[in-house]
């Protein structure tokens, strides 16, 4: 499967979601999803996908596969406040690191995660 974002293109092989950046926006995002995952606490790692390798100038990253929500599963998690709470921590946070559109958000291992991570980084 292929899909095509604003800044990366994916590509999904099996276990293997690839995140091939399109422009230096696309390497800021990878780059971002990165350092975000290694850096922050296990209770807010549990609620990203995981990056498993990140190529050197973030061309590309590696992440497990997760299965998308539907737009009609997304919003039944915002109807029903499903959704994980980020929980931000202003001044030194940077703040909720997703968006709510359903290609973002997935189910890996029974478990909601969030696909893209990297609004912050645009």
């Amino acid at each position: 499967m292929i899909g095509k974002g604003t800044t990366r293109t994916v590509v999904v092989l099996g276990p293997i979601a690839l995140k091939f950046a399109r422009s230096e926006r696309g390497r800021r995002c990878n780059r971002f999803e990165a350092d975000l995952y290694r850096r922050v606490c296990e209770r807010r790692r549990a609620m990203l996908c995981p990056i498993l390798w990140c190529a050197p100038l973030a061309i590309v990253v590696a992440m497990a596969t997760a299965k998308p929500l539907t737009e009609a599963e997304r919003d039944q998690l915002w109807e029903t406040d499903g959704f994980p709470d980020w929980d931000c921590m202003p001044p030194n946070d940077d703040g909720e690191p997703f968006e709510w559109k359903p290609s973002d958000w997935g189910q890996l291992d029974g478990r909601l995660v969030a696909l893209d991570y990297s609004a912050p980084a645009l």
